[in-house]
């Protein structure tokens, strides 16, 4: 009798023994899961798009790149690996699925619907916006965008962010791109070419591109800008806490103030980044329009 009130005490104190150390485990678990999902502690990917402005390989961007990396890795104090993204769909394929932590790219509307439906902070944005324009040679008889109904039409990829642009523009004049001689060119150095050698009527550019930068110091004319848009936004995954964020932030706001500062923009092509809000991203997307849900 004895014997078994012990042996069923020692089952009791070893059940309780194993229910406190199963309960221990399962919390600092739950504890490591919960800090891994809100906050990268390891080494983050930044991934980095260029869009159709210039015609860049992803050895061009990661080098160009390469020094401003260095300064969000200070900021945020964890090593950063640069990834260069080269095609559209992969970009939207990232910010979809939560690859990278960070993502910064010229064309800003991926990231404008990142923010909008996968709840992506706004780090920062270049504080030079964004323009499309739509060009025409020196001699041509066209005067406004009301013009260009009927005329030969080159414009960069299909839903490229200049394409959306220029789209959003022609609807807003009662123009309809469905119905127009449309012709898509990736790289807007040839758009320029093109249009120089009077294949096309008119032609879409990026204010920021080379071709949107000197086609009417060299003589050409624009007939139509759109109104100023988000440039280069830089933007950050959920998972990344809001303190690193504004860290982040402060650090390339102020990147201007400093000669080395300066330096690493030039080299990126970046006047400065100043802080924008993220409705401001959201407007952007809504006066754009969505892309039709299969393409997106």
């Amino acid at each position: 009798m004895e014997k078994a009130i012990f042996s069923t005490i020692f089952e009791c104190f070893r059940l309780a023994i194993f229910s406190l150390v199963l309960a221990v485990n399962t919390n600092a678990f739950a504890q490591k899961q919960a800090a891994k999902n809100a906050e990268p502690q390891s080494r983050l990917t930044f991934a980095i798009s260029e869009g159709g402005s210039g015609n860049l390989s992803a050895t061009d961007i990661l080098f160009r790149y390469e020094d401003f990396n260095k300064v969000v890795e200070k900021a945020l104090g964890v090593p950063v690996t640069l990834v260069a993204l080269r095609d559209i769909k992969t970009l939207r394929s990232s910010v979809a699925t939560g690859a990278h932590a960070l993502v910064m790219s010229r064309p800003a509307d991926v990231l404008a619907e990142a923010v909008r439906d996968y709840g992506y902070q706004v780090v920062v944005a270049s504080k030079e916006p964004a323009r499309a324009l739509f060009i025409v040679n020196k001699d041509s008889p066209l005067k406004s965008i009301a013009d260009i109904k009927g005329k030969s039409i080159v414009v960069p990829d299909r839903y490229a962010y200049m394409w959306r642009i220029a789209n959003a523009m022609m609807r807003d004049n009662k123009i309809s791109m469905a119905n127009e001689r449309i012709r898509s060119i990736n790289d807007q150095a040839a758009i320029g070419w093109s249009m120089e050698k009077g294949f096309f009527d008119v032609g879409v550019v990026a204010s920021f591109s080379g071709v949107g930068r000197t086609w009417e110091k060299n003589g050409g004319r624009v007939i139509a800008r759109s109104p100023e848009v988000p440039n280069m936004p830089l933007i950050a995954s959920p998972k990344v806490s809001a303190a690193r964020v504004q860290k982040l932030r402060a650090v390339l706001v102020s990147l201007e103030s400093t000669e080395s500062g300066k330096a690493i923009l030039k080299h990126m092509g970046v006047v400065g980044f100043k802080e924008t809000p993220p409705q401001t991203f959201i407007d952007l997307i809504k006066w754009l329009g969505d892309l039709e849900p299969s393409k997106g």
